[in-house]
């Protein structure tokens, strides 16, 4: 997997599993797991986790993870043409590659 989708990847995950409240890395993990039918390496959780927290989209709280408001944004504006979880993910990933 190119490292833009694994990027694009964990951000839809934290998005999802902290849609109510922040959430850690377990809680992205079954969620990741359940939208590519595979579990992150932690290697994967840590480099993805870490690039969206420095370009802002993600915080942190503890040891536990949410989208900033920029980040629920752009979440927000990739599920704006689509709900299934591929194009979403898609999205995410053609918006991320804006921020490297």
């Amino acid at each position: 997997m190119k490292e833009s989708e694994t990027i694009s990847w964990i951000f839809m995950a934290t998005a999802i599993a902290s849609e109510t409240e922040p959430t850690d890395f377990n809680g992205i993990s079954i969620i990741a797991d359940g939208i590519n039918h595979a579990i992150p390496t932690h290697k994967e959780m840590q480099t993805s986790i870490s690039w969206l927290f420095d370009k802002g989209l993600v915080s942190k709280h503890g040891k536990k993870y949410t989208l900033t408001p920029e980040g629920k944004s752009e979440y927000k504006n990739a599920t704006e043409t689509t709900n299934t979880l591929l194009k979403i993910w898609g999205n995410l990933e053609e918006k991320l590659k804006t921020y490297a």
